[in-house]
């Protein structure tokens, strides 16, 4: 999927996307935590929202 898509996609298309970036990012660890540091903005309130999804998730506390 191109950044252009990104937009339109849905959770479904989305998700497998994440999934392999951030387990990249994680194998590459700090150097990665640094890259995508560097990309966010201290104001980025859908990040922000993002990462406590995320956090909810690597908790265990995020299931259907």
């Amino acid at each position: 999927m191109s950044n252009s898509n990104i937009e339109a996609a849905t959770p479904e298309q989305l998700a497998p996307i994440l999934l392999a970036a951030l387990q990249r990012l994680g194998q590459l660890g700090r150097e990665g935590a640094l890259a995508l540091a560097r990309l966010v903005d201290d104001s980025d309130t859908d990040f922000d929202e993002a990462a406590e999804w995320i956090g909810d998730i690597a908790a265990g506390a995020l299931r259907e």
